[in-house]
Order: C-alpha cells, then structure tokens, then sequence
C-alpha cells in the first residue's frame, strides 16, 4: 500500500469534528409562552441496510480528472471513513471487494458514486484501497465561525433588530409571499416554534439527539428569516413551504457525506430554492459535484459567504452557479468579519437581527448566516408575489441581482458583489414612472501610477422605474463644490464622477469631509429623497503615498 495513505488518513479521524461556528445570540425579548398550533410529526430514522448492487469487474480502476482512482474524505464520526468512485463501473467493484471485508457499509449514494464506510481496524479499510491512487480530502463543514473581535462588526455597526422587512422595502404586510414555493433549509434542524409555520417535510440525515433540548437554535433562526411569522421575527416570505434537512448535529459539525445526502435528499422533495449557511474552507469535490447535480436540475442555491473577513472562498458559496451573500449592517456598510472576493454575489443585512431560537426564544443574531435565508427568501417571494404570477427560480434569483443597491467600488466589486438586496425595488419593478436618484458610494481611491493623484469617487444610482433627465450633481469638499449634469440615466444603471484630490487644502486633518446632493431634473417627486444626499468622513491615510 502507498506510504501516503498509511502517514494521512488516520489523520482523519482527528479532525476538528468538535469544533462548532457559534452564532452571536442574546434574547431579545422574553420566553414566549404561547405553543405552537401543533407538532410537526416526528419523522422516521434513517435506517444504514442499503442493498449492494452486482459485482463489477475488480480491475476496474478508472480515474477521476485529477488522477486519482479514489477520494477519500474525512468523517465527523470516529472510525468513519468516506469514499467517492469516479465511476458505476469502479463504485461496483468496491462494493463487490466490500462483500469479503469486516469494512462496514453504512450508507451510500449511488448516485455519487459515495460511500460510508465503519470500521473498528483500519488497516481493514487500508487493504481494499491497496495500489489505488487516491486524493484525501479532510476539510470538514460547519455553521460560519463566530466574528472575532477585531475581525467582526465595528463598534458603530447599527443593528436591525426587528427593522430588516422595512430596511429591506417591504411597508406592507406579506402574508402570501412565497405561496407554493418549496425552500429547503440544510442545517441543524427546525423545530417547532410560535413564529414558524408548520415545517411540511424533515429530512434526517443526521438523525435528531433523544433529547431535543440539545439541539441546535441555527437552523431555526434561518428558518424564521426565510418565513417568519411573528412580529419579533417577520421573515420575507412568510407563505413558503419549508424543508428541515438536518445536515449539521448539535455540535455544529457535519461532513461531505451528510451535506451531498442532504442535498440530493432536496432535489428529491421536489425544492426550489436551498438555503446553506454552512461552510468550509476547502473545495470538497463530493460536495461540488451534488451542488452541480442540483444546479443542473433548475434549483437555486443560497449560502452565506462566512464570517472570517477574508478574501478567500469559501465553500459552497464560492461554487460556481451558487448565489454567495455577504453582510452589512443597517448603515449600509460592509461588516468587517463578512468574507470578500469576486466570487460574491450580493450583500444582505447580517448585524443584530431579529429571529427565532429554539424553546420558543427569540434572539439577535449577527452573521452571513442571517444574510443568506434573507436573499433566499427574497427569491422566493420574487417567484410568488401574491399577485397571482409565478416565476421560475433562476428567474426570480435574476431579478433580484438585478435591482440591488449598488455601493462601495461602481459596478460588481468584491466588498458587495451586485451590490445590496433591495426588495423593494424588486417589487415595485414593473410599476412605470417612479423617480429615485441615489448616492451609491463616496470613496476617496488611491492613485494607481507613481505621481499621479488620488481622486474622490462618487457614484450615483437610478433606483426607480423611470429614465431620469438632467439630474445635477453637487459635490462638496474643503477646496471647493464642482458641479455635474446626468442628461440621462436609465432604470437600474450608474454613473461616477471623479475629482482629483488636493492634499494641500487638509495638511494638517487626518480626514475630510465630503458631501454629495443630487438634484432631480425631471418632474415629478423623488420615491426616497432621504437617499438624495450623503455625508461622509473619509481618512486621508488612506490617500497618503
């Protein structure tokens, strides 16, 4: 047997299987008392007696695209080990060789071409994999760790509490939003709560603990963001039919196996929308390759992008195909612990807000947990508006990339992707003539060539339905107010202006003040004038060379 296999996978089953992404929760109101209208009924056990299929030839040893015969990937179960085939034909030998071998079956997904292995000797499992070229994968996936101080929200970060439906647009009630859309939520579980519908269908690929009161609030909490109905946590789409797929046990931990399971477990409850807030640090091809599975077959994918502040991917959100949402808080900036990359697709409110929690609490919670089930409700209430029309969920995902609020660097960027969900402007889409001229970003940019000069940037944004004409644009600095006219500005587009920056007018500041007022040249009146003006204090160390 290779030395590689031998030195690596025991390895595996020493991993952080214990280590759990803790949300930011504190109560926000007291233990509510009333019951819900009735239990969801307990859903049966996964039974582990899977039926082998036909032998295959043994000599089967086909490769997958990077070599390897095998992949072998780590379990958050001791004495587990997971194996992924890169064909039927290879998958049936393995499971011909199993027959004759103490290695345990415990569950497969033969559309994958995956296997669960037990063993109580490795070495076991170590001779079926005898002279097989392998890849070992030890990432393992759980909830987005906990923002660190330093690397979490600024100590100005503004909560939204129970403010996230009227940030986002919605100023009416929105009982039938989502109405016969299926959204499937792989997470830790959702128990009955006062402000949850009843759930229509759990999945239990980890099976639930004998005691309840030792499973984790994070499913939950997604849940309610997604279809809350209580005023302590209003959720977007309050009509869906919500999918428990427990992927994730009370320690916050899970592992290829249970994700691609749970995924596949979606596709197969007919879901339209899933809902991940979930992550790992490294690509997990069995996990990319269920992802794809469901891509494929029309479903839309929502995952938070982590909260580590980093520029790398995180994984499902940095898949291709899969809609990847940061967070801001109610200021409309960017939390420092929210992860970056051009890899994002939109940003969504994630500082202090409003959910449910399990025993019937309430809580705040702050993550790209929170931001993602909010994108993906709005996709769902996007497909079913109550008005009666349905959309499919590509479509519906299309249209609500294509009305965020642009802001930070013009254009998709890494800090905001599309930029931030606005239901609102999602909604009111098809209602002709509404006029909304609005600041998206003031920056001060450095110079990108040695001499040249920083500039102030300002970006502006038509976030109505009409063509705006002739919009004037004023902006203030400490050396002067220049002056600038937007002849036209279609629906949803922006445009920057840009002026050099004088370092002679504030030697002696560490910051400037500057100020943008926009000033409608088109009759008829402005659907949020309060968005027509912005003041900002940018850093001059910044624009230091």
């Amino acid at each position: 047997m290779k030395p590689a296999l031998r030195r690596l996978i025991p390895g595996i089953f020493v991993l952080l299987c214990g280590l759990l992404g803790w949300w930011l929760a504190r109560d926000a109101s007291a233990r509510v008392t009333e019951k819900p209208r009735r239990e969801a009924p307990a859903p049966p056990r996964r039974t582990h007696a899977p039926e082998l299929p036909r032998s295959a030839k043994a000599s089967t040893r086909d490769q997958f695209p990077d070599g390897a015969t095998v992949e072998v990937f780590s379990s958050c179960n001791p004495g587990e080990t997971i194996l992924r085939f890169p064909s039927g034909e290879s998958y049936g030998a393995f499971l011909s060789a199993l027959r004759r071998s103490p290695v345990l079956l415990l569950d497969q997904l033969d559309r994958l071409h995956a296997l669960r292995l037990g063993h109580d000797d490795f070495s076991d499992l170590a001779d079926l994999l005898d002279e097989e070229n392998i890849t070992i994968y030890s990432s393992l996936s759980r909830f987005p760790a906990l923002p660190k101080p330093g690397g979490g929200a600024a100590a100005d970060a503004l909560a939204f509490g129970d403010r996230v439906l009227p940030w986002l647009g919605i100023t009416n009630p929105n009982p039938h939003w989502g109405a016969g859309v299926k959204v499937a939520v792989l997470d830790s579980g959702i128990l009955p709560h006062p402000a949850l519908p009843i759930v229509s269908r759990s999945i239990e690929i980890v099976p639930f603990p004998d005691d309840l009161a030792a499973i984790h609030g994070h499913g939950t909490s997604v849940a309610s963001l997604i279809a809350g109905n209580h005023p302590m946590a209003r959720g977007v789409a309050p009509a869906v039919e919500l999918i428990s797929i427990r992927v994730i046990d009370e320690r916050g931990a899970s592992d290829a196996f249970s994700i691609a399971a749970g995924i596949l477990a979606a596709m197969d409850a007919g879901t339209d929308i899933m809902n991940l807030s979930l992550g790992t640090d490294a690509d997990v091809p069995l996990i990319g390759e269920a992802i794809r599975m469901a891509l494929e077959a029309g479903i839309v994918i929502v995952a938070s992008s982590g909260n580590e502040g980093a520029a790398e991917a995180r994984f499902p959100a940095s898949y291709a195909g899969v809609i990847s949402v940061g967070a801001v808080d109610a200021n409309r900036r960017r939390l420092a612990f929210s992860n970056l990359g051009s890899w994002l697709s939109l940003t969504a409110p994630g500082e202090g807000v409003n959910a449910a929690w399990t025993g019937d609490r309430f809580v705040k919670t702050s993550g790209t947990s929170a931001s993602a089930p909010l994108v993906a409700g709005a996709i769902a209430a996007t497909m079913s508006d109550g008005s009666g029309r349905r959309l499919d969920a590509r479509r519906a995902a299309e249209i609500v990339l294509a009305h965020t609020d642009d802001t930070g660097p013009p254009g998709h960027d890494a800090e905001y992707g599309a930029g931030i969900l606005n239901l609102g402007r999602v909604m009111n889409r098809d209602i002709p003539h509404l006029h909304d001229a609005a600041i998206a970003s003031q920056r001060l940019v450095p110079a990108t060539e040695t001499g040249g000069r920083d500039e102030i940037q300002v970006t502006i944004q038509n976030r109505g339905t009409a063509v705006l004409a002739n919009t004037g644009v004023e902006i203030s600095t400490p050396w002067g107010n220049p002056l600038f006219n937007v002849t036209s500005l279609a629906p949803g587009a922006i445009q920057t202006f840009s002026i050099p920056f004088d370092a002679a007018y504030v030697a002696d500041r560490d910051a400037i003040r500057v100020t943008t007022s926009l000033r409608l040249g088109t009759l008829g009146s402005d659907l949020r004038p309060e968005n027509n003006r912005q003041t900002c204090i940018l850093p001059i160390r910044h624009a230091t060379r």
